[in-house]
């Protein structure tokens, strides 16, 4: 079993998601706990009223800024549980991280291979305190161990259920399978990536050569279409409706994803600012800038006119997988003020056919002394740097979740592992 755990700012609005699948018949709701004072059946509520009571608990305490406990409970593919057995697993598991008093409402969904549970709860209790988060990966994966003995389910390690980041690569129109390729870049980046703006959705789809256009639908409804680009940025190959792309990329999916990028990234902002401040405090170039904000995993987007001036920036945290503009960040890193920090314009790096139209054949010294003046005083336009940087991370994730596995195997049959 895979148990993944979300926070929000509005249990409603993960109330409606769930009930959303209900209307369209992907789902159904099982039960609701601990609804106190409400004496209708689960099956006579409506959306709104589970929605609103616990959006009634949630309002006791404004301090907590993400009162949504909102958790998955994925079963093997091919496992088949009964509904009063769903319950019982979502009972336990409830009870054993500290909700077994809150309100709840437990969905089943049918909507993909492996049989899932959703839950809905809130992270205040009936005082106005707050239930402790501390160690809640922890207690989760240690109740999720148990269950599975208890239910007699599969044993996720053994199943190869651990989710790990399917590897994003860029799509190259008349290579594979064009449909797939552009479902995989647009689903990599709604479930792994945190954007507030259909700007920076842009930016990240991009970068793996896939764009998304706004479109109106019958009745004035917003829709999307994506295609793929080439390295100039142009749309090559027919482009594909959203409904037409598995599990749907629709304008409301990306809409929700917005939404929710906003509220996360508000958290990390403060101390995001803090260590590009400091980078920019000790650089003298655009291109020291750019090196020095690479060790910490991050790149600068450049936003540029069709004569290569600059008119914006953007940062893009790829240890979080996390998009910024510059005034995101705040007033000192947008494209202007950086200029006058830098003391220099910003200029693209030239191509390298554009460097050996400049530079006279008779005289490599001069040319190799422009080209490092280039990396020194400019920062890459493309994107090859930053899939470069998101694919070694991807790496060295699944290296230390395959290392931690191992350990585990190695722990539960007594052996003393022996690993550098």
């Amino acid at each position: 079993m895979i148990t993944r755990i979300s926070s929000g700012g509005s249990p409603g609005g993960a109330v409606f998601y769930n009930e959303q699948k209900v209307g369209k018949g992907e789902a159904q709701r099982l039960a609701v706990r601990n609804f106190e004072g409400i004496r209708l059946s689960s099956e006579q509520l409506t959306p709104a009223m589970v929605a609103g009571k616990l959006e009634d608990r949630a309002s006791l305490s404004e301090r907590v800024k993400l009162p949504t406990f909102h958790v998955s409970l994925a079963l093997a593919k091919g496992e088949v549980v009964p509904p009063e057995d769903l319950l019982a697993i979502a009972d336990q598991y409830m009870l054993g991280m500290g909700y077994g008093r809150q309100p709840y409402a437990v969905y089943q969904h049918h909507d993909t291979e492996h049989p899932h549970i959703h839950i809905v709860s809130v992270r205040v209790d009936e005082t106005g305190k707050k239930i402790s988060d501390k160690f809640e990966r922890e207690k989760s994966n240690t109740l999720r161990q148990q269950i599975e003995k208890d239910f007699g389910l599969q044993i996720a390690e053994q199943a190869a259920l651990r989710p790990q980041r399917a590897e994003l690569r860029p799509v190259h129109y008349g290579e594979g399978d064009l449909k797939r390729d552009i479902s995989n870049v647009v689903q990599g980046i709604l479930k792994d990536f945190r954007f507030s703006t259909f700007a920076q959705y842009n930016q990240l789809l991009k970068i793996f050569n896939v764009q998304a256009v706004e479109v109106t639908l019958e009745g004035g409804k917003r829709g999307l279409k994506y295609s793929a680009i080439d390295k100039e940025g142009k749309p090559v190959g027919p482009a594909m409706k959203a409904s037409s792309l598995p599990y749907r990329p629709t304008w409301e999916t990306v809409e929700r994803r917005m939404n929710a990028g906003k509220k996360i990234k508000g958290d990390q902002v403060a101390s995001l600012r803090r260590l590009v401040g400091l980078r920019l405090d000790e650089s003298r170039s655009w291109g020291d800038f750019h090196r020095k904000l690479q060790r910490l995993g991050m790149a600068i987007l450049p936003h540029q006119g069709a004569y290569g001036n600059l008119f914006g920036v953007s940062f893009l945290d790829t240890k979080r997988r996390t998009i910024y503009t510059g005034s995101e960040l705040g007033k000192d890193y947008t494209a202007n003020n950086l200029k006058i920090a830098l003391g220099e314009p910003y200029e693209p790096r030239p191509t390298k056919d554009t460097a050996s139209q400049e530079i006279a054949p008779n005289a490599p010294n001069l040319a190799q002394k422009k080209a490092e003046s280039n990396q020194e005083t400019t920062i890459p336009t493309h994107n090859g740097l930053i899939w470069e940087m998101l694919r070694a991370l991807n790496a060295e994730e699944n290296s230390q979740s395959s290392e931690q596995d191992l350990k585990r195997m190695l722990k539960k049959s007594r052996q003393k592992p022996r690993l550098s």
